[in-house]
């Protein structure tokens, strides 16, 4: 049973929600993210950012749970998650956890307001799902480090103000051991960033190039050659914290189907593929509370995360066919004609939900770390 406190802190934010008017969001990319730069300026001044961030931090001191409310109203009400969302869900909890004073005072706020954005510098060419093997390298000297190398796959890169960044600063010790995670100005000489157009037609993900980028050893995040910790922290928050979000969003897509579609007159093999996805969201429900307690229990990063992360993709995969299916020859329309299904929308999300399957750790990554680390299954040579 939910507490009282929660149920109204839930009416609370729907009665906001209804009445801020939540932006509608445009298919054209660059007007997109001037939106939700927009929205996310909004939610911060009316306090509804950093919702279980420490208060003396700048955040509203509340739960996982009133944070979890939050989303979900957002997800039903169709208003947008902040611009900021890697610094606030992925970035942010490792700062939380590692950042001495000096970072908290320096980077929370900015953080928080959106002022500042977030990306998250991990993958390279040669090392996506073998993270350990990166070759980005950043040489101390004196109080800088040299940051020379190639990251890819960074979503929002182009638009963001800093990087959180994975690079070899011990080449002698063992690949995992020999990391620094490092919080570099995406401003500073030397950093080069390239849009990579996908095929929903969006340019999210980037290429960034670090070519002698001078980085300040303030900005070190934990111990130096000490930052596979810290990155396995920031994985598993964007494993588990993006599936809690994102399984609102999904339950909405799958009760804006319904009611875009008549079952009796689809035949029974619709009917059975939107009874499938509906179990499927049902089991995304169950493993979102079981996060929400480990998280609180400060059982984040955990192996457990690999099982959302399955769930989540196959979750959004099947319930995006589905639709895609139900288009039928209607799919190059905005609008089909006679429901309220929009084409363009449904299509576009389908090709995004064909990347749930490599983005925070490829289907294979996790289908091995689930063998080896829950079920005990000796480890592949």
């Amino acid at each position: 049973m939910t507490p009282p406190a929660l149920e109204a802190y839930r009416a609370s934010a729907r009665s906001w929600l209804a009445a801020s008017a939540p932006p509608p969001l445009p298919q054209d990319y660059r007007l997109r993210t001037e939106a939700l730069r927009e929205w996310h300026s909004t939610l911060y001044r009316s306090g509804w950012v950093g919702i279980d961030w420490p208060r003396e931090l700048g955040g509203q001191g509340l739960s996982l749970e009133h944070a979890l409310i939050f989303i979900e109203e957002s997800a039903r009400a169709g208003a947008p998650q902040p611009f900021g969302a890697i610094g606030l869900h992925v970035v942010g909890p490792t700062l939380l956890r590692y950042g001495t004073g000096e970072q908290l005072a320096r980077f929370v706020e900015p953080l928080l307001s959106g002022k500042e954005i977030w990306c998250q510098g991990f993958s390279e060419p040669d090392a996506g799902s073998d993270l350990a093997s990166l070759r980005t390298r950043a040489v101390l000297e004196d109080d800088e480090f040299v940051l020379t190398g190639q990251k890819i796959w960074t979503s929002w890169a182009d638009d963001s103000d800093w990087c959180a960044v994975l690079a070899r600063t011990d080449p002698d010790r063992a690949q995992h051991k020999g990391i620094s995670y490092l919080l570099v100005d995406m401003k500073t000489p030397g950093v080069t960033v390239r849009p990579i157009t996908q095929i929903t037609g969006d340019a999210e993900f980037c290429e960034v190039f670090f070519e002698d980028v001078r980085v300040p050893r303030s900005n070190l995040l934990g111990p130096l050659h000490g930052g596979w910790e810290l990155a396995m922290h920031t994985l598993g928050h964007e494993r588990s914290g993006y599936a809690l979000r994102r399984r609102a969003e999904l339950e909405v897509s799958y009760r804006n189907l319904l009611d875009a579609i008549r079952l009796g007159d689809s035949g029974p093999d619709v009917a059975v593929r939107i009874g499938a996805a509906y179990v499927t969201l049902r089991g995304l429900s169950a493993l979102s509370r079981r996060a929400v307690r480990r998280a609180r229990n400060g059982e984040v990063p955990s192996p457990l995360d690999s099982v959302d992360k399955l769930a989540l993709a196959k979750g959004e995969q099947q319930l995006f066919g589905t639709a895609l299916d139900l288009l039928g020859a209607h799919r190059a329309a905005p609008l089909t004609e006679g429901t309220s299904l929009d084409g363009e929308q449904i299509v576009k999300d389908y090709l995004h939900g064909r990347a749930a399957s490599v983005y925070g750790g490829s289907e294979q990554i996790q289908l091995t770390i689930v063998a080896e680390r829950l079920l005990g299954l000796p480890r592949m040579r």
